[in-house]
């Protein structure tokens, strides 16, 4: 199981970045479990470690659509993640409180950390 709490870290250094790419990766496979076993279907799932902060616009368009699929099957409204420059520690930061909401709606439902 991966840990929620790690996913509203905001990383400030490369090896931080990798940290929080593995748990947020491992929290969207536990969550497109947990879907699964309910009998929500199974859940288009993309790479999403490593992720390279300084080429983010595939990674950021995949994450999108697995965040739409995990709200529908959820009934979460979720936000708007395809824009965000990591490298600004501001805006970093407030993507991952955006980011992070969701993860916490969704690990409420299914009852996952």
């Amino acid at each position: 199981m991966s840990s929620l709490a790690a996913i509203f870290n905001v990383p400030s250094t490369r090896s931080e970045f990798d940290a929080w790419g593995f748990a947020h990766a491992a929290h969207h496979r536990d969550i497109n479990r947990k879907i699964f076993e309910l009998g929500g279907g199974s859940l288009i799932e993309f790479v999403l470690d490593p992720i390279n902060p300084d080429d983010t616009g595939a990674w950021l368009y995949q994450h999108q659509a697995m965040h739409a699929q995990m709200d529908a099957a959820l009934g979460i409204e979720g936000y708007d993640l395809l824009e965000a420059n990591f490298k600004d520690p501001n805006e970093l930061s407030g993507w991952i409180w955006l980011h992070a909401q969701e993860h916490y709606q969704a690990a409420g439902l299914l009852g996952i950390g």
